[in-house]
């Protein structure tokens, strides 16, 4: 734990460790406020995994604060916290590669790729990734 007094540098790291975390939900908030205030006709598949990717990096921001505040006697909320944390963190790569996909799809014909079809797929194969995961890890 972070918070922990003994270890070394703990008065740097708690700070840091507490900035970077507000870094990361207000970067993550606002990512997601803008892709959100794009006209729904000019939303593009891209644009609708960002806001699924700042979603899930908002939700490990979670984790991290809620790490701040482990002791030994809120095993729960350790609980709880790891599962965020996995949870998020499995989202989090499985957007990422949906999202270079669809970079990769931009250099092919049109022809060979429907945006459509490739959305509903995985929108159906995120969960069954994120249920795989969290059983087996």
């Amino acid at each position: 734990m972070i918070q922990d007094h003994n270890v070394r540098g703990y008065h740097i790291l708690f700070p840091l460790d507490l900035a970077v975390t507000i870094l990361s939900l207000l970067g993550s908030s606002l990512t997601c406020y803008f892709c959100l205030r794009i006209p729904s006709h000019s939303k593009t598949i891209s644009v609708k995994f960002i806001i699924a990717l700042s979603i899930s990096d908002f939700f490990y921001s979670i984790a991290n604060v809620l790490s701040n505040f482990e002791t030994e006697k809120t095993l729960d909320l350790c609980a709880i916290e790891a599962w965020v944390r996995q949870s998020a963190y499995v989202l989090s790569i499985f957007f990422s590669a949906c999202i270079a996909i669809i970079s990769y799809k931009s250099s092919l014909p049109e022809s060979l790729f429907n945006s459509n079809k490739f959305f509903m797929l995985t929108t159906l194969l995120g969960p069954l990734v994120f249920l795989l995961a969290t059983v087996f890890m």
